[in-house]
């Protein structure tokens, strides 16, 4: 990719942050004919979360408890969305590699688990996933829908994996994972922010 080789994975962040925001909020407003807010942070989850709230009160209400209990963690990027009323915290590993594998989903995966985030993607830039996690990802679905037991309540997290084309500014879906698109995350969303 001509100019690529002048980027790192960072300066990526805000072209694929507005894509996500855009399509988010549209495909909502098309399903619940409702506002959807996205509030995003870059590393430290626990203080980013806090600023957020500090900055948008009456939004993000809903969210101190989480706030409160999430631990420190040092993400990409991760998006706060919410109606105001209920809200979901998506992480997103961004890498850029030739293909990401199986570690990299595995770092997703993790960062889920600890923080309790329900939707997180991995997301290559220009490449795909490797042929090992491609097929896993495939024929492994309990991989992109997994359920944990906290408290004694059922946690779930769904993940996906997406490529994101730095030329035409756009994803192209693997189909891997239980989110394959953000059709799928705005429908997931839609039907959970029932308020």
């Amino acid at each position: 990719m001509a100019g690529r080789a002048n980027r790192n994975e960072i300066s990526y962040y805000p072209e694929i942050q507005r894509f996500i925001e855009a399509q988010l909020k549209s495909n909502f407003k098309a399903k619940r004919n409702k506002e959807l807010f996205v509030f995003w942070g870059i590393g430290e989850l626990k203080t980013n979360l806090h600023k957020i709230i500090a900055e948008h009160p009456d939004l993000c209400r809903c969210v101190k408890d989480f706030a409160q209990q999430v631990p420190p963690l040092n993400l990409d990027i991760f998006a706060l969305i919410t109606n105001g009323t209920q809200f979901e915290v998506l992480i997103l590993e961004v890498k850029l590699m030739n293909s990401a594998g199986l570690k990299e989903w595995s770092q997703l995966v993790g960062y889920c688990l600890v923080s309790g985030a329900k939707y997180g993607l991995l997301i290559n830039i220009d490449n795909g996933a490797s042929p090992r996690l491609a097929h896993i990802l495939s024929t492994e679905t309990h991989l992109s829908h997994i359920e944990t037991i906290v408290d004694n309540k059922v946690r779930e997290h769904c993940l996906g994996f997406m490529q994101w084309d730095s030329l035409t500014q756009n994803f192209e879906y693997s189909n891997l994972g239980l989110i394959k698109s953000l059709s799928d995350l705005s429908n997931h969303l839609a039907d959970e922010f029932i308020n």
